[in-house]
């Protein structure tokens, strides 16, 4: 009998190719506008890259311009997170941020209608063979990511070096996840809900690969509060949770778009003495090593979020 905790096997696993197949309910008029964007999704990922990359900049641009309730949220997260910026340097960053989240935004058409050959030529990537070693070895792992602008783009691309399971958000537009879900069926992967983390338990238990995303406020229930940029933030303890449970080791997957486009994924070795007696301490040495890739692609993280959404006791409200 294993020391580690026994999950029972998913009932249908053929679910995770979620989207396989239409309903006609998502062809109502309420969904021709969704339906729209799709098509020009499809329509630009035929466009050259640097095409893309140009008409990323400008919907950034225009995003700026517009403004809204979501700029505020990444002002005050960056009045936050880089207090030694002046004003005007935050307010730089937050336009080349809106830049990369204008490349984002057109970035899933790139991604779901491309052959594996183009996607093969739009990024490298390094520490995977150590991965895989371990996976070879019948040990599970578990990668631990960030909500980078370049995410949807990492899936795939991971997708072709390693099969994986990804905990992940059902998307609320039910045409969105239909087509995501279609579309992500040649990833190699299990996109697996949030809600159902029992199945990905069971996966790392049986020493298969699994990534999650740590880094949101996902509010109080299994949260505790470490600093995030020097702010105390409602920060999941899943990592610490999870290797506890399975016996999985726990590693870093970081990410980047560069200039020119191209897509740098990095598998860091698998953390010493982790998970520790402590998981508070765990749960901050994860933080740190989030805010120091931020820190060297500072434009690329989702700043669109509320990070700091719920506040440690007697604490105002930040947003």
């Amino acid at each position: 009998m294993s020391k580690y905790n026994q999950f029972e096997q998913p009932v249908n696993q053929k679910e995770y190719l979620h989207g396989y197949s239409f309903k006609w309910p998502l062809a109502h008029p309420k969904y021709w506008g969704i339906w729209l964007v799709i098509g020009i999704l499809w329509l630009l990922a035929k466009l050259p890259l640097s095409w893309l990359n140009k008409i990323g900049i400008l919907l950034g641009r225009l995003l700026y311009k517009i403004g809204g309730r979501r700029l505020n949220i990444a002002r005050k997260n960056l009045a936050l997170c880089f207090p030694e910026l002046s004003p005007k340097q935050r307010e730089q960053l937050l336009k080349r941020h809106l830049e990369a989240v204008g490349f984002a935004i057109i970035e899933p058409g790139l991604v779901w209608w491309s052959s594996e050959e183009k996607i093969k030529q739009l990024y490298t990537i390094e520490g995977v063979d150590n991965i895989r070693a371990l996976l070879a070895q019948g040990q599970g792992v578990l990668l631990c990511g960030l909500h980078m602008t370049s995410v949807e783009m990492v899936a795939r691309a991971f997708g072709q070096q390693v099969s994986y399971n990804l905990l992940y958000r059902v998307h609320d537009n039910p045409v969105y996840e239909y087509v995501s879900g279609k579309s992500r069926q040649k990833y190699q992967a299990r996109f697996i809900p949030r809600k159902k983390v029992k199945d990905l338990l069971y996966f790392l238990q049986k020493g298969e690969l699994g990534i999650i995303l740590p880094d949101n406020d996902m509010g109080l229930k299994r949260s505790v509060f470490v600093p995030f940029f020097g702010v105390q933030a409602a920060t999941i303890t899943s990592p610490t949770d999870f290797a506890r449970q399975t016996g999985v080791k726990v590693a870093m997957i970081l990410y980047h778009r560069d200039q020119q486009g191209r897509y740098h994924i990095k598998c860091t070795l698998p953390m010493d003495d982790f998970p520790s007696e402590d998981p508070v301490a765990d749960t901050a040495k994860i933080n740190t090593l989030i805010e120091g890739h931020i820190k060297q692609h500072p434009e690329q993280y989702l700043w669109l979020h509320r990070r700091f959404k719920n506040r440690p006791a007697g604490e105002a409200k930040i947003y």
